[in-house]
């Protein structure tokens, strides 16, 4: 029950401000009622203070029987039942007094008499409503004055008291309200996202949250959420492709399996066209697998599944070994690789696996587009805090429309369509471009061929 009481946030933050409220109600009530209590206090001491200094005066001046007339005097004025004066001997002895008659059950015992100066006493006695403050002072001859009345600070404190209970309960009232009202308007704008997310997990993608005056930390998450909102649209929009592409992909070698058993089982074949047949699903198979394989790389590698393990590599010998590894398709071609700068290491901080396959799918890039008798350069070197590789070839280059999107999975130029590939090489290379904190650039145009320029941050010593 408690846990769905306070199940809600803005249920949370009325019960929070409303305690405050209270806590900061009670101790600004506790500071004024111990002010209170103090300035009462110094109030009726200096009351007292001042009638011993009167009477100490008057005894000097008119004697024992002018103080007995003040004291009768004063005594009347206040009320006898309030107040009462009394002078003693040196000894202790009652030697002038007012009207005692209302103060018989005090124990003048208990009143402490000090050897000298002043001492006040506050007495609480069953027999009285009020405790009683008694000031007694020791004269210069030794004799003692004693003033005492009544203490009524503690009914101008029970007062304050039972005004304060009032209104502790109006500002609890009043404050918790207040606090719902700010806590809801405060959540509104989160109730507002929550509504958003609700339309997007029904599949609306088309109603961003509008902006208003919720305060600046809701107006920032709902501009986050908008971007997110956009960028949920646009990846669904980017699958769909993607999903289309690979049904196209996909289709294709599946249809010419098929096809190449049709053919073979539809007609009196023999061994060797078996073997043919064999062969060309082999390939296709092996292109499938080639590709699935790509495709779920790069999934991992952008949801941030793959783990690529970093450590200091020599970028000069991956090259070589690449370069090394597709002499004999160059060779083939009648096209001349040339490489320069691998003579001395270049350490970089990188995947080895990673590295190998950014290189392999440069080169076969290369190799693909550059026609027969034509040349590829691959030229590796050392700039400031980087390691700059770059692959140029003098193939047919690329339109300027299609450099903003060769990156992307699955675009193959125009140029492109007619050679073998499935549209995601340059993809993979970007992504563990990007997993090595590099930069990838390409550089072309239809008369020079095409240059791709990556960068990535050397080792640090």
């Amino acid at each position: 029950m408690r846990n769905q009481l306070f199940s809600t946030v803005c249920r949370r933050l009325t019960l929070s401000y409303t305690l405050l409220f209270g806590c900061l109600s009670l101790g600004a009530f506790v500071l004024v009622y111990v002010h209170i209590a103090h300035n009462l206090n110094k109030q009726t001491d200096d009351r007292l203070r001042a009638s011993i200094r009167e009477f100490s005066r008057t005894r000097e001046e008119d004697g024992r029987y002018g103080l007995q007339e003040e004291f009768s005097r004063e005594a009347a004025a206040t009320g006898r039942e309030r107040i009462f004066f009394r002078l003693l001997d040196p000894g202790g002895h009652e030697l002038v007094t007012s009207d005692l008659s209302a103060w018989q059950k005090l124990k003048w015992s208990t009143i402490s008499i000090p050897r000298e100066g002043e001492q006040i006493n506050r007495l609480k006695i069953s027999e009285y409503n009020h405790p009683v403050r008694v000031i007694t002072a020791r004269l210069k001859d030794n004799f003692i004055l004693q003033t005492g009345m009544r203490d009524d600070k503690d009914e101008v404190l029970e007062s304050y008291r039972e005004t304060f209970s009032t209104a502790f309960f109006l500002i609890l009232t009043i404050g918790g309200i207040g606090a719902y009202i700010v806590a809801r308007r405060a959540m509104g704008g989160v109730l507002e996202i929550t509504e958003a997310a609700g339309r997007i997990a029904a599949g609306d993608l088309e109603q961003p949250i509008s902006s208003g005056n919720r305060g600046e930390e809701i107006e920032t998450l709902a501009a986050m959420f908008n971007t997110m909102q956009e960028r949920i649209a646009g990846l669904i929009g980017e699958l769909k492709t993607v999903i289309n592409n690979v049904a196209h992909d996909m289709r294709m070698p599946i249809t010419r399996m098929r096809g190449a058993a049709e053919t073979t089982l539809t007609r009196d074949a023999d061994k060797s066209t078996y073997r043919d047949m064999a062969i060309t699903v082999i390939e296709e198979s092996d292109g499938l697998v080639s590709q699935i394989n790509t495709i779920l790389e790069l999934a991992e590698i952008d949801a941030g599944l793959t783990i690529m393990s970093m450590e200091p590599v020599d970028l000069a010998r991956i090259v070589g070994i690449a370069v090394e590894l597709y002499q004999p398709a160059v060779e083939k071609r009648n096209i001349e690789l040339t490489v320069q700068g691998i003579e001395q290491s270049l350490s970089v901080t990188g995947n080895l696996n990673g590295l190998q396959r950014l290189l392999a799918n440069l080169l076969d890039n290369a190799v693909k587009f550059t026609p027969a008798g034509g040349k590829i350069t691959v030229t590796l070197a050392p700039e400031s805090e980087y390691a700059v590789l770059s692959i140029a070839d003098n193939g047919p280059g690329i339109m300027a429309e299609d450099k903003e999107r060769i990156f992307e999975r699955y675009y193959r130029a125009d140029a492109s369509r007619s050679i073998s590939g499935n549209g995601l090489g340059l993809s993979l290379v970007k992504a563990i471009v990007l997993k090595h904190h590099g930069t990838i650039m390409v550089d072309s145009d239809s008369q020079s061929g095409s240059s791709f320029v990556v960068r990535l941050p050397r080792k640090q010593e």
